[in-house]
């Protein structure tokens, strides 16, 4: 393995596990899940891809052969246990926010960054911050069911409520004279570049919602595009600048006090390629896709 493979640089166990067999194949051509397998001990390949694909966690032996298998050493085999225990527990942020707390004590110099369990919450679950805005609905009707049934993307009338008490409760939500909710001054915003948990689950969610929003909303009310460039890392500062410009710009023309739909802006830049050394400045645009 990779001595740049640090287990205590990820804050998702499967982000690691897929850094490794990228890092297999690179260094092994003739590497496959076969050999992997056997190494660790398993009797059949599903065992490890199913894990590898997300559709099951480890269980206490595989996670022990893995940690065998990675070699760690007691502190970083702790973290790794802890790592697959974060997101088994995933669905309940206190439990998650203490973990997370234990982590960042243990290793004070990991890609961990703690929040307070209210915080954790409102981040993780994608549909916080979009029922915030859907106050803003000319139709809005506060109840739980309507709003279940109002979003594209399933979300249970008992998350619904529970997202509007956790929205009260950290003043992202009022009410006013006559009793209605209504949208705070400001924006929820964190950090740029914040490493923490809760973000990195609040983009993975809605990437899954832009997954099902390909084949689920007409052309007609959704844009999809992408553009693949050669570029020098030196400017990767400069181009996260220019798209947080355009992000906050957009959402300063578009945005209304009142509307009659609540939407999702993604944006997407990262590299396709593993780092190298600089090679010519000039910028070559190699391809384009646009959504039909």
């Amino acid at each position: 393995m990779s001595k740049s493979l640090n287990v205590t640089h990820f804050t998702d166990y499967r982000a690691f596990l897929l850094a490794y067999i990228q890092d297999a194949k690179t260094s092994n051509r003739k590497w496959t899940f076969g050999m992997w397998v056997n190494q660790l001990g398993l009797k059949d390949t599903s065992s490890i891809t199913k894990i590898v694909q997300g559709s099951r966690h480890p269980g206490a032996a595989i996670t022990e052969a893995l940690i065998k298998h990675f070699r760690f050493n007691s502190k970083d085999a702790q973290y790794f246990r802890d790592l697959v225990h974060l997101h088994k527990i995933k669905q309940d942020p206190r439990l998650s926010v203490l973990l997370l707390e234990k982590m960042g004590k243990q290793f004070p110099n990991a890609a961990l960054r703690i929040l307070d369990d209210k915080a954790f919450a409102i981040i993780s679950n994608w549909y916080c911050t979009a029922i915030r805005e859907m106050v803003k609905l000319n139709e809005f009707f506060e109840d739980p069911e309507w709003i279940s049934k109002k979003l594209y993307f399933k979300v249970t009338p008992k998350e619904a409520k529970q997202a509007m008490d956790l929205l009260l409760a950290a003043e992202l939500l009022s009410r006013d004279a006559q009793g209605r909710l209504k949208v705070t001054q400001g924006r929820f915003k964190t950090q740029n570049d914040y490493a923490s948990e809760a973000i990195k689950r609040y983009h993975e969610s809605m990437l899954e919602n832009a997954k099902q929003a390909i084949r689920l909303i007409a052309v007609e009310d959704r844009e999809f595009s992408a553009s693949v460039i050669t570029m020098n890392a030196a400017n990767i500062l400069k181009a996260k600048e220019l798209i947080r410009e355009f992000k906050d710009q957009f959402a300063q023309l578009m945005e209304e006090e009142s509307g009659d739909g609540t939407y999702q802006i993604q944006l997407q830049f990262f590299p396709l390629t593993r780092p190298q050394a600089a090679s010519q400045g000039a910028v070559l645009k190699v391809g384009e896709l646009k959504s039909e």
